[in-house]
């Protein structure tokens, strides 16, 4: 635990976000809305934008096309292309801070440690890494999914004796450091059909090193001339139409169990891997899971860079990595230069990768130690005056679309808290159970994620922790029923 710093009195603030990425940034936009200005945004990082400021692997970009991946309530950002790239992203969440009044709310390099509630005084403390101390009557965990890097349990990883970078830890912008090196990349997944194609052009060699095939599909990143940019500025009903055709899809996307849908979606996939020309590299990069096993993958430049020189694919099971590069079972030594991890996150730990602990001395990470759980994702009995966003099963579609969903529920419940003067707001343990078991039977329904190739929307334990069943506008209705009576409230004098 970090040295604690104290003030005489340390103020106690109606509301703390922790994370001002884009959750912890519209929380705080939808709290002012609600009257709710008491605000502090406690950010680890130098800057705004969560994920889109902490990543900088070259490629990196959008999934989901910007007029969806954004607020409702700012749709007249200047997009240049279809799908955003990260410095826009930054941008629009920056941009979103100052346009609604809150970036003065949020404190930079405030990486929080620990919160701990008090139960005499119905308050949450919270440490920062530098022995902050801040307190609040409520807390929203904007952490997200995407905090911790995985490193692949490969013997000798340690070893390895050139530059060894995780895509989660690249700084700046910089690849000066790959031109005409032998560079190695382990991973199949979001950031590594992103990064092949944008470092193959620079590197000498590229080897990828795969396990698992996954689907992936055409994206028309479509940049905007100014013409079509124009357009766009004029005419807010061009954008509303976008969007709206963006979230139709997206909410027919989730419904896995749809085989004519699924057919539909193979036969883009398969074509879109017909981009390879060498044949025997087709069918060593045929999926073979179900569409949905596996996170949807969007790109159209990722197969033709193994078209390129230099460009190769290894299905070689890797046996270790020495000094020299990876050694792998039939091939022998890759030497190399270079070794990129593309190898993710741990996305099962959600808040969790604080020290977080409520009523009577319960941590949350036991709480959650045969995996992470929550009411509609957003709060767990034991932890009152606690609410997260992108928490446990809430995974699926525009991920800003769903924070926004997500912080106006916690808004409203905020709201009625400092309204009434609440000591505590508390969801009923029998509650937080049914509708688990209602989750867990609707996940269970989902074939494509009852295969191993789901391991990334697992616990250790083997729960999944991440998807939604629900589609985006479903999911949305859930958090829009009056649940109050779910909850347990403490006013404020009985626990005075």
């Amino acid at each position: 635990m970090p040295a604690v710093t104290r003030t005489a009195v340390d103020p106690v603030h109606d509301v703390i976000i922790i994370g001002a990425g884009p959750g912890g940034i519209c929380a705080a936009i939808l709290l002012a809305e609600r009257g709710v200005t008491d605000v502090v945004v406690l950010e680890r990082a130098a800057g705004i934008g969560g994920t889109w400021f902490n990543n900088r692997y070259p490629g990196l970009a959008c999934d989901v096309p910007s007029d969806l991946y954004s607020y409702s309530f700012f749709q007249d950002y200047d997009w240049s292309r279809t799908f955003a790239r990260r410095h826009e992203m930054c941008a629009y969440v920056e941009e979103a801070a100052a346009r609604f009044g809150v970036s003065d709310r949020v404190v930079l390099d405030a990486g929080v440690e620990t919160a701990h509630w008090d139960e005499a005084a119905c308050l949450w403390t919270l440490v920062t890494s530098a022995g902050e101390v801040h307190r609040a009557r409520t807390v929203v965990g904007a952490v997200g999914m995407f905090n911790e890097p995985v490193r692949p349990d490969i013997p000798g990883l340690d070893d390895f004796g050139g530059t060894l970078v995780h895509t989660a830890e690249w700084t700046g912008d910089d690849v000066t450091f790959l031109e005409g090196k032998a560079v190695g990349v382990i991973g199949a997944a979001a950031s590594a059909i992103q990064l092949v194609p944008a470092i193959a052009p620079v590197v000498g060699r590229l080897e990828a090193f795969h396990r698992t095939p996954q689907w992936v599909f055409p994206k028309d990143d479509a940049v905007f001339d100014e013409a079509e940019r124009a357009r766009r500025r004029a005419d807010p009903s061009v954008v509303a139409a976008l969007r709206q055709q963006s979230v139709d899809f997206v909410d027919r996307l989730c419904d896995y169990e749809n085989e004519g849908l699924m057919a539909e979606l193979r036969e883009k996939g398969l074509a879109n891997l017909e981009a390879l020309e060498d044949r025997a590299l087709r069918e060593a990069m045929r999926p073979l899971l179900p569409i949905g096993a596996q996170r949807t993958l969007l790109s159209s430049e990722y197969y033709p860079t193994f078209n390129r020189p230099g460009v190769t694919l290894v299905t070689d099971p890797i046996v270790e990595i020495v000094e020299a590069g990876i050694v792998t079972a039939s091939d022998g030594l890759h030497p190399l230069d270079v070794l990129v991890l593309a190898t993710g996150y741990a996305a099962h730990k959600f808040l969790s990768v604080i020290d977080v602990v409520g009523r009577e001395g319960v941590a949350l990470r036991e709480v959650w130690k045969d995996g992470a759980y929550a009411y509609k994702g957003m709060t767990v009995d034991g932890f009152p005056n606690l609410f997260m966003l992108y928490g446990p099963n809430t995974n699926g579609g525009s991920i800003i679309d769903k924070l926004e969903t997500q912080s106006r529920y916690v808004a409203d419940k905020i709201a009625h808290i400092l309204d009434l003067d609440l000591a505590s707001l508390e969801v009923r343990t029998d509650a937080v159970a049914a509708y688990n078991e209602k989750l867990l039977r609707d996940l269970g329904a989902v074939a494509a994620w009852r295969v191993e190739g789901s391991r990334y929307f697992r616990a250790p334990s083997g729960r999944i922790v991440t998807q939604c069943p629900y589609n985006p506008t479903e999911y949305d209705a859930l958090t829009r029923v009056d649940d109050l009576a779910d909850y347990t409230s403490r006013p404020r004098e009985a626990a005075a």
